[in-house]
């Protein structure tokens, strides 16, 4: 009963979080689709792109990454031994570390944004204007970083009390505080595309605020604490050293990817970012969702020494995402021009637009399920505190990403770049799941084998529906318009959809019946 138990808790906290995933993930791509139609794949919008990785390059550090990995399984266990008054006190010591820090860090990206600019986009000086614009976004945009960190620490607060709606639906707002923007800021401000660096600003404030209220709800009350001497504070950082190390190489990775994209095609650092956005909109939806629900249970689960339990709770984990990842995987590799021409084309985004998104979303698309996969696997190493293995094999990916921009981007331009992201993704979850296996057995896996087999099966129906169909009824991307491009698409893909439920009825995954039980309570 305890397992069955555990199996509903995991799909009912997950459909929250993907709820919540998917309205900020729609809202992502709207947000796109504005950026698009103003803004296109032109020299702004490649200014834009650049500039935004500026503050999220340490972003991943200090927000939704080491920080906050390493400050959940902390703060769960302080308030499953010590109680909320305990718990509290160090969330409040946290958030006083990152106004010094990340402030910090802030000042001096501002100041040094021309040096960072230039190392990150160099292709960019070659065209007058597009460098001086990257640096007054660059500049513009950095004290994101600090609004986001602060935005993820009661992200992790909140879900350590299984609070998952709010924090999943407050992503959201950045979407709609940029999207906001593009009417109401851009065409009153010179150049226009600063006004979505405005945007990011105002969106990433009311991600943090919306999240305040619950927390108040669970007893949090806002009292600074810089005593950075104390124990449990220095624990958190010595979780999140070696997972800062590895995001460090991840970043270096990102760094050096859009070094070379800007050197590429015209356009390309566009394309590549349209594409990933497209990549995120699954990622987003299915497989951070199923981490952010797993962790806080995983790191009950692993303080106990119970890896019998862990090792199930990772394998219905994966085989959650697996069913939820796999179709959409086969649609963004086959079905890639229809959904961008419906989302991105129009004004200033024409169909060679599409067609070049296309081609980076496809080769993306080989690495989605490992990028799923990776997302899910890292957290179980974390609730086992065992920060130094996800540090060391991705590293070794970005090692092998980094090689393979370089030997693939003569020969495949920017399409390479995206490609050698996907295949390092499969060494990282090869490489953690081998020694995953090591550490909890692969037991629970092997008693999942013919689910995911079945998985594996009907994502081939999908892939071969979906190459069928538009080889019979070939796409007009030249000559259609957007109530078409919205039949064709909606049709190829409500098509695969059934198919996918009706082969799922046929082999009885207890995945769909999950997921029916959710809409049918929510009804």
């Amino acid at each position: 009963m305890e397992n069955k138990g555990r199996k509903q808790s995991l799909a009912r906290s997950t459909a929250r979080v993907s709820a919540g995933t998917l309205t900020s993930r729609i809202l992502g791509v709207v947000r796109m689709s504005v950026m698009s139609g103003l803004f296109g794949a032109s020299d702004a919008n490649d200014a834009f792109v650049a500039a935004y990785k500026i503050p999220n390059l340490l972003r991943d550090m200090f927000a939704e990454g080491a920080l906050s990995a390493a400050f959940i399984p902390v703060f769960t266990t302080k308030l499953k031994e010590a109680g909320k008054s305990d718990a509290f006190r160090l969330a409040n010591l946290v958030l006083s570390f990152l106004l010094v820090v990340v402030g910090g860090l802030v000042v001096v990206g501002i100041l040094l944004a021309p040096i960072i600019v230039s190392a990150l986009a160099p292709g960019f000086q070659d065209i007058p204007g597009k460098y001086e614009l990257t640096v007054l976004l660059g500049r513009a945009m950095m004290p994101f970083l600090l609004i986001v960190s602060i935005a993820a620490l009661f992200m992790g607060m909140l879900n350590s009390f299984r609070v998952f709606g709010t924090p999943a639906f407050a992503p959201a707002m950045l979407n709609i505080g940029m999207i906001l923007s593009g009417f109401l800021i851009c065409p009153f401000v010179d150049p226009p595309i600063l006004g979505m660096a405005i945007g990011v600003l105002l969106g990433g404030i009311g991600q943090t605020v919306i999240q305040i209220p619950q927390a108040i709800r669970q007893g949090f009350r806002f009292n600074l604490n810089f005593n950075f001497n104390d124990p449990t504070l220095k624990l958190i950082l010595k979780l999140a050293a070696p997972m800062v190390i590895g995001l460090a190489a991840t970043q270096i990775n990102v760094f050096i990817v859009t070094n070379l994209a800007s050197t590429l095609s015209d356009g390309a650092v566009s394309y590549i970012d349209y594409a990933y956005r497209l990549l995120h909109l699954p990622l987003g939806l299915f497989a951070v969702a199923i981490a952010t629900v797993t962790l806080p249970d995983a790191s009950r689960i692993a303080a106990t020494g119970d890896y019998k339990s862990l090792g199930e709770l990772y394998a219905r984990s994966l085989r959650f995402a697996l069913f939820l990842v796999l179709p959409a995987q086969a649609i963004l590799l086959f079905a890639g021009e229809p959904i961008i021409a419906l989302l991105y084309q129009h004004h200033e985004f024409g169909a060679e637009d599409t067609i070049a998104t296309a081609a980076a979303l496809r080769y993306y698309s080989v690495g989605v399920t490992a990028f799923a996969m990776v997302r899910i696997t890292v957290p179980i190493y974390y609730a086992m505190k065992e920060t130094r293995i996800p540090v060391i094999v991705s590293v070794l990916s970005v090692i092998v990403n980094i090689s393979l921009c370089f030997a693939l981007k003569d020969h495949l331009d920017y399409v390479g770049l995206t490609l050698a992201a996907s295949l390092a993704g499969w060494v990282n979850f090869g490489i953690l799941l081998s020694i995953l296996g090591r550490r909890i057995g692969f037991e629970s896996i092997r008693r999942h084998a013919s689910g995911l087999i079945t998985i594996v099966f009907q994502s081939v129906i999908v892939a071969a529906l979906l190459i069928l169909v538009q080889k019979v009824i070939p796409l007009d991307i030249e000559n259609g318009n957007k109530i078409y491009w919205l039949i064709y698409t909606a049709a190829l893909l409500g098509g695969v959809v059934i198919v996918y439920i009706a082969v799922s009825l046929f082999a009885g995954l207890p995945e769909l019946n999950a997921v029916v039980r959710f809409f049918k309570r929510r009804k």
